[in-house]
C-alpha cells in the first residue's frame, strides 16, 4: 500500500472520529437541557417520557457547497414543511375536567390555523407548562391523534429540540454582516372569557400574561425580551360570555377567533382561561393514559366488580350541616345495599386520604365538622378509596410523585374512572356538596352514554341523597 493511500485513510477515519464527536455532544448537550425536568422514565408503569429525539429524528446538517436553506430543511424534517407554525397554548385556567375540555377546544383551533398542537405538559390536576410531567401521564397521545387527524401533535420536548437545532443553525449561519436566519417570530396571546365586558373584542396588549414566569424555562432558546432571540407582539381577546354559552355564538365565535389568529408568526404563545368551548361541535374528553385505565379496573376487580361510588366533594359543603349530611349518605347508602345487594363502597373525595393535604388544591379549610363527618361514616361501614385498596401504587413507590399524589393530581382522573364504572353512583345534595361539578358532570355523562348503549351493570345514572 503507497503512502498516499495511507494518508488517504488516515484522513477518513479523523474525519470519521470527528463527526462522531460532533453528533456525540449534540446528543449530550439535549439531555442537559432537559435533565432538570424529566431525569429519569415510568418505565415501571409503560409511561414513555421522551428525553432523545424521537427515531425517525436526525440531526439537520447543511455543508458548505449546499444550497439547501438550512432553517427550511429542518422545518421539513420537524413539521413535514418549509415552515413551522406552533400554537403553543402554555397555560390553562381550571382543573384537569375543565382543562381537558380547553385542551380540546385549542386543538379545533390549531386545526383551524393549520398549526402544530404542542402538547403542554401537566401535574395537579392542570395542564400547564409549570408542571413537571409530559402530557402522556395524563393522557393516551395515540387515541388523541384519532380524534384529530389532521393536527400534528408535538411534546414539550419536541418543540425543545426544535428551538435546539434553530438556536444552533442561526448561530452558524449568521453573522454581523449576514444575518440569514432571523429571530423567532412569536405571537403572545391571553384569551379569556369575561363577564364584565359589553362585547368580545381583540387588541394589542401589556406584556404580563405569563404571571409564573413558566415561558421562561425555555431560555436562553426562547427568550421573549431578547429581541435578538425572538420578536414577540402582545394581543389579547376577552370574549363576552354570552358568546360562548350557544352553539350559534360559538360559531360566530371560533370564526373570529380563527381570523384574528391566522398570522405567519411561528409561534403562537396562549394563555388560555375560556371557562367554556370556543367551537359549536364540543369534541370527545381525550382518552386518558393505559396505565391509569389499568390502574382503574384493577379497583373494579378488587371490588368483586360490585360497588356503590359516592363523590362527595366536601370543599362546597356548609360544614355546620355536615353532622346531618353524613346521616343522610349512610340513611341511602343502606337502601341501596338493600335493594340492590350490593356490598361495597367506593369513596371518591377532596378530603385527605394521603396527608395532611386535601385531594384539591383549592380545598384549604378543613374543619372537625369535615373530620367528624368522614370519621363516622367509616365508622358504619368500610369505606374504600384508592389509597385503601393500593391505587397508583408504583407511583407511590417513588417520591418523585410525592406532591402530586398528596394534593390534587393523577389520582382524581383515577376516581372519576372508578366512579364510572360503580354499578350505583350518588353524590351529596346542596350544603353536602358541590351541586354544579363539572367533575361530577362527565362521570354522569358516561355512565348515560353506556346505560343508551345496553350497559347491564350500570344501575343509575346519578342519585343525590337527603339531608333527612
Amino acid at each position: 500500500m503507497s503512502l498516499s493511500q495511507i494518508t488517504r485513510k488516515f484522513v477518513l477515519i479523523c474525519f470519521f472520529v470527528l463527526f462522531w464527536y460532533i453528533i456525540s455532544s449534540f446528543y449530550l448537550e439535549q439531555e442537559e437541557l432537559l435533565s432538570d425536568k424529566n431525569e429519569e422514565t415510568l418505565t415501571e408503569v409503560h409511561l414513555t417520557f421522551p428525553l432523545t429525539l424521537s427515531s425517525n429524528t436526525t440531526i439537520t446538517t447543511i455543508t458548505d457547497d449546499d444550497d439547501r436553506n438550512p432553517l427550511e430543511e429542518l422545518n421539513k424534517k420537524y413539521c413535514g414543511k418549509p415552515t413551522c407554525k406552533f400554537l403553543f397554548v402554555y397555560s390553562l385556567g381550571e382543573q384537569e375536567t375543565k382543562a381537558n375540555l380547553h385542551f380540546r377546544s385549542f386543538s379545533q383551533l390549531a386545526e383551524k390555523l393549520n398549526r402544530i398542537m404542542v402538547l403542554t405538559n401537566v401535574g395537579s390536576s392542570r395542564i400547564g407548562t409549570c408542571k413537571e410531567f409530559p402530557f402522556d401521564f395524563y393522557y393516551n397521545i395515540t387515541l388523541l391523534q384519532k380524534e384529530f387527524p389532521n393536527v400534528l401533535f408535538k411534546s414539550e420536548n419536541d418543540f425543545i429540540f426544535w428551538l435546539k437545532e434553530r438556536d444552533q443553525i442561526k448561530k452558524m449561519m449568521n453573522n454581523n454582516n449576514n444575518k440569514i436566519i432571523p429571530p423567532l417570530s412569536i405571537l403572545h396571546s391571553s384569551i379569556k372569557r369575561s363577564r364584565n365586558t359589553q362585547k368580545t373584542f381583540y387588541d394589542d396588549a401589556e406584556t404580563n400574561f405569563d404571571v409564573y414566569d413558566c415561558i421562561s424555562k425555555f431560555k436562553p432558546l426562547m427568550n421573549l425580551k431578547d429581541p435578538t432571540n425572538s420578536r414577540v407582539k402582545y394581543t389579547k381577546m376577552i370574549i363576552r360570555t354570552t358568546d360562548m354559552r350557544s352553539i350559534v355564538a360559538r360559531v360566530k365565535l371560533s370564526e373570529l377567533l380563527t381570523k384574528v389568529l391566522t398570522i405567519d408568526e411561528e409561534i403562537l404563545l396562549v394563555n388560555g382561561n375560556v371557562v367554556d368551548p370556543l367551537f359549536p361541535q364540543t369534541m370527545p374528553v381525550i382518552p386518558y393514559s393505559d396505565y391509569i385505565l389499568n390502574e382503574a379496573q384493577k379497583i373494579k376487580d378488587k371490588l368483586s366488580s360490585s360497588y356503590i361510588g359516592i363523590h362527595w366533594r366536601l370543599e362546597s359543603s356548609t360544614p355546620k350541616l355536615l353532622p346531618e349530611c353524613v346521616l343522610g349518605l349512610i340513611k341511602t347508602l343502606n337502601k341501596i345495599m338493600e335493594e340492590e345487594g350490593i356490598k361495597n363502597i367506593y369513596l371518591a373525595t377532596d378530603y385527605p386520604l394521603l396527608s395532611s393535604n386535601s385531594q384539591s388544591s383549592t380545598f384549604r379549610k378543613i374543619t372537625n365538622y369535615h373530620h367528624d363527618a368522614i370519621r363516622t361514616l367509616n365508622e358504619t361501614f368500610k369505606i374504600n378509596t384508592w389509597v385503601s385498596l393500593g391505587g397508583l401504587e408504583q407511583l407511590r413507590e417513588n417520591e418523585k410523585y410525592n406532591k402530586e399524589l398528596n394534593g390534587s393530581g393523577i389520582q382524581g382522573i383515577l376516581d372519576k374512572l372508578v366512579c364510572v364504572n360503580s354499578n350505583y353512583f350518588i353524590s351529596g345534595p346542596k350544603g353536602c356538596s358541590r351541586i354544579v361539578s363539572s367533575f361530577t358532570k362527565t362521570i354522569a355523562d358516561e355512565r348515560s352514554n353506556r346505560i343508551i348503549n345496553n350497559d347491564s351493570d350500570l344501575l343509575n345514572v346519578i342519585d343525590r341523597w337527603e339531608i333527612p
